[in-house]
């Protein structure tokens, strides 16, 4: 058997990387019900943001804490088709449906978790999306 015989067969052996089985994909963070969430707004708005910095870190494949709470989503790496696996791990985790444009619009994660916020609590659903994006609205 010469050389180049012995490497064909192992490449006829070795499993392909279509036929490994394949690592399933990590399921989205599932938060708690917003009933049994912290009452002050400052603690649920703080685990909020840590739960959008984990699922954008999960998008990217980066750690949560190399995610940048001042950078706007787009300049972190958030396109299009990462913005819509954000947009379904979001929604998978907090039973909400937010809207793909304003997650890749958002100015930061601290203004994202302030829109999920909203949509969470229904008192706060009513209240426009510009008073979210305007800081100085509140």
């Amino acid at each position: 058997m010469t050389v180049d015989q012995a490497v064909l067969d192992w490449f006829s052996l070795s499993p392909s990387a279509e036929t490994r089985p394949q690592e399933p994909e990590p399921r989205p963070t599932q938060a708690a019900p917003p009933s049994s969430w912290p009452v002050h707004p400052a603690e649920r708005e703080r685990l909020l943001e840590d739960l959008v910095r984990q699922e954008i870190g999960h998008v990217l494949d980066c750690p949560p804490t190399a995610v940048d709470r001042h950078q706007t989503l787009t300049d972190l790496g958030v396109g299009s088709m990462i913005g819509l696996e954000l947009q379904r791990r979001l929604a998978a985790a907090l039973a909400v449906e937010p809207e793909l444009t304003f997650i890749l619009r958002a100015p930061d994660t601290g203004t994202l978790a302030r829109y999920l916020d909203r949509l969470l609590t229904p008192s706060k659903a009513g209240t426009e999306q510009r008073d979210i994006a305007d800081p100085a609205a509140k």
